[in-house]
């Protein structure tokens, strides 16, 4: 028999992305052991659609990072974009990326028909919303952000004393030999 449920849709999860979202935090707080917090801010993107940015908090030194943003419309939780940071970084800092040649502008203007694009982000369900959150805080830029964070703000353990400038030394001693009222002028 045809059933015309839809098929990976369950009805006892409706949770919205910003809830999904406060459960990561939860889940950040205890394995980081209260080093590290999910901070999720409420915006409005561009288009005018509700926009929550993630940002991770380290907490001893209260310092953050923007980490990506999750993006739907106002009436409704889903579908939901992520929007990775990915694009901000350099090329030179990615462990792969697209170097157009001399043939894709050829190919650039052969193409000119438009054609379907899939966004990876897009996600339609809770189910689907927490796989590719999963895979959004797996991303190597964004792990090297939150190393970055923490790294960054280790209080110093060693005890480094100012060096006396050589320099300034030596200028010194010069002018004790002259002597005062010494004529400085060679």
């Amino acid at each position: 028999m045809t059933s015309f449920w839809p098929t990976g849709l369950d009805m006892n999860d409706t949770s919205s992305p910003l809830e999904i979202l406060e459960s990561a935090n939860q889940e950040w707080t205890e394995n980081s052991e209260g080093l590290l917090t999910i901070i999720i801010q409420e915006a409005e993107s561009t288009t005018n659609d509700h926009m929550l940015i993630v940002h991770a908090k380290h907490v001893p030194s209260n310092r953050t990072v923007t980490l990506f943003s999750v993006v739907h419309r106002h009436d409704a939780p889903y579908p939901a974009r992520i929007q990775p940071r990915d694009d901000e970084l350099p090329d030179i800092l990615k462990k792969s990326y697209y170097r157009p040649g001399i043939a894709d502008l050829g190919a650039g203007i052969a193409n000119m028909a438009g054609r379907n694009i899939t966004n990876k982000w897009v996600c339609d369900t809770p189910s689907e919303f927490r796989s590719r959150l999963s895979d959004a805080f797996n991303l190597g830029t964004l792990k090297s952000e939150i190393l970055s964070l923490v790294s960054g703000a280790a209080p110093r353990l060693i005890d480094v004393k100012p060096r006396e400038d050589p320099v300034r030394e030596n200028e010194e001693e010069k002018e004790e030999e002259k002597g005062p009222g010494a004529d400085s002028a060679d």
